[in-house]
This record gives structure tokens, C-alpha cells and sequence, in this order.
């Protein structure tokens, strides 16, 4: 299974499904759940496309949120996200 996800292999991942003898009840129990969602890994190993990058800007806008401890006042908090995610505008919004 790692090998088929590591060379990005649907046919080889598809395999592990027919080999189970032997297997931990863990193991048997991880191969249940990706067999509930077999359509959407396969589109995983099909489409180069991902919602990672997306999920990592949430992930960090919120981490500055925990970190601020509710700004006063949302022009900081905005100045805040656009300096720690890199983003240059040429003009910051003012809002009041």
C-alpha cells in the first residue's frame, strides 16, 4: 500500500484490496475505510490537483488568531495575516 501511494500506482493500490490474508484487525480495519472512499482516492491518484495549500493558509490565519487573542481592531489582524503569509498589496484597506 505505501508503495502504491509513494509511486502514485492506482492499479498497485487497487491490488492491496485482493491481499488481505494475514493482516492485523488495525490494518483490516484502515482497508474498510478506504474502501468507503474508493472514488475519491482514486480521483486523488488521477488529477494532479490538491486542497493541501489551501488547508495551510487556514491553518495558519487561525494559529494567528489563537496567538492575538481576539485583535481590537480587524485592520491589525488583516495587516497581520497579509505580512505572515507573504501577500504584498499596494494599498491596505482602511477599515474603520
Amino acid at each position: 500500500l505505501r508503495y502504491a501511494l509513494k509511486t502514485n500506482n492506482w492499479n498497485n493500490y487497487n491490488a492491496t484490496f485482493w491481499h488481505t490474508d494475514g493482516i492485523s484487525p488495525e490494518m483490516q480495519s484502515t482497508l474498510e475505510t478506504l474502501k468507503e472512499h474508493h472514488d475519491e482516492i482514486k480521483n486523488a491518484f488521477n488529477y494532479p490537483y490538491s486542497n493541501g495549500p489551501l488547508e495551510g493558509t487556514n491553518n495558519k490565519i487561525k494559529a494567528i488568531k489563537r496567538a492575538g487573542f481576539g485583535y481590537k481592531c480587524f485592520r491589525k489582524f488583516r495587516v497581520r495575516v497579509l505580512y505572515t503569509l507573504h501577500i504584498k498589496t499596494k494599498k491596505v484597506l482602511i477599515t474603520k
